[in-house]
């Protein structure tokens, strides 16, 4: 079959939008709050005919670990490049009873509902992405998957780590196409995540006999939580001076323009001593520390311990525990080369301008960076700041444009 214009992949996708609307029906009607074997069973079970029907093989990884059903998509192409798509089918919550139901508004054009934005439109958005190739005898990859992740939200899970690094390591790029940020929001950097634990031991006693005879635990930690926050780098002397709204009044769009490069988060200060009039003999500091870039996270994680190796209170000995949990989603030259490519496809078909992102947040964009050219927050635009809340919408029109980028982006990369 001749390869399609680009008017007919548009006009087949936007003939799409009523059978969108019902799969956000169906899709958000079903309870798949992370750990809900059932709900993720019945997702499993509504996405397998449909990829084979598409021409796809389905595979699936049932997981206890939090608790889902894990799909994995398989379309072959006659073109050169594979490429993934990871999106997810859990959400933060339920229904909860039915005080949270799905329900579209005809009149506003918006869609509300728990994960209806975060990331159930999106996951719909992968799949009828794969039925209009098929629908258009159009193959232009070697292969396209699609990875319905089912354990992505509360921290995500060993299984979804595994199998997306293990999936982004036998392709040549990786699409995450969790929740598109607004106007065309796309992620392409992203910071580090490490957690720390300080544990101070000193020396018990009386408060009025024995204060020369003791060693402050807490005043330790505390010096120790001053100093690790003097790590970070500037922030702005004004917090209020950065909410949505106070940047809205500035004519200022969040882009994570402010977000720090580095940042140390003095979280919990903990010591079980009750008494005041009791000199605390224990107390401990937990700390995360952020960064964009790799070589950054490592210099302070030096300089954290070298802190506890250092205490300020005599006789106070702390030890220093933890460990780096996920790298940085750095903008590579392959992942600069898909940003551009995606932009100017997004500008030429849908008139769209692509706002370039950054995060202080870790998705598996972090994971598959590692190993294969990786851009992130390419799934239909949802306001982040009211994913996770009984507030959360989206805008299902804006399923096109970005079902429409999406598309033509997997045929034409394969052409790079």
């Amino acid at each position: 079959m001749a390869t399609p214009s680009k008017e007919a992949i548009k006009k087949a996708i936007e003939a799409r939008m009523p059978a969108f609307l019902k799969d956000l029906e169906t899709f958000v009607g079903i309870d798949s709050d992370t750990g809900n074997m059932k709900g993720s069973r019945t997702i499993a079970d509504l996405l397998k005919p449909r990829i084979e029907a598409a021409g796809g093989t389905y595979e699936e990884i049932v997981s206890t670990e939090r608790g889902g059903v894990h799909v994995i998509a398989r379309f072959k192409g006659d073109g050169k490049k594979k490429g993934v798509v990871i999106v997810h089918t859990d959400t933060v919550f339920n229904t909860k009873g039915g005080n949270f139901p799905y329900r579209y508004d005809a009149q506003t054009g918006i869609a509300y509902g728990p994960g209806v934005g975060d990331c159930k439109a999106s996951a719909i958005m992968a799949l009828q992405v794969a039925e209009v190739f098929h629908e258009l005898g159009h193959k232009p990859f070697k292969e396209y998957i699609v990875y319905f992740d089912s354990e992505e939200e509360s921290g995500g899970s060993n299984i979804e780590r595994e199998t997306a690094v293990a999936l982004a390591k036998e392709s040549d790029y990786v699409l995450l196409a969790d929740t598109g940020r607004p106007n065309f929001g796309v992620v392409t950097k992203r910071k580090t995540n490490g957690s720390y634990t300080f544990t101070v031991k000193g020396c018990g006693g009386h408060a009025g006999n024995a204060p020369h005879a003791s060693a402050n635990a807490l005043v330790e930690a505390c010096n120790l939580a001053v100093k690790a926050r003097a790590l970070s780098s500037p922030t702005p002397n004004d917090p209020w001076e950065y909410t949505t709204d106070a940047m809205a009044k500035r004519g200022e769009s969040d882009t994570g323009q402010y977000i720090p490069d580095n940042f140390v988060n003095v979280a919990v200060l903990e010591c079980a001593n009750d008494k005041v009039n009791v000199v605390p003999d224990h107390a401990v500091l937990k700390v995360n520390l952020r960064c964009y870039e790799q070589k950054e996270h490592e210099r302070i994680e030096k300089e954290l311990k070298a802190l506890a190796d250092n205490p300020t209170v005599p006789w106070t000995t702390v030890t220093f525990e933890g460990k780096q949990t996920a790298k940085p989603m750095e903008m590579t030259a392959e992942a600069e080369k898909m940003l551009q490519l995606y932009s100017t496809i997004a500008k030429r078909e849908c008139d769209k301008n692509v706002v370039v992102w950054t995060a202080g947040g870790v998705t598996l964009a972090n994971q598959t960076a590692q190993v294969c050219p990786t851009i992130d927050a390419v799934g239909v635009d949802t306001d982040p700041m009211i994913e996770h809340t009984e507030k959360e919408f989206m805008e299902p029109a804006l399923f096109v444009p970005r079902a429409v980028t999406m598309y033509n982006f997997i045929a034409e990369y394969d052409e790079q």
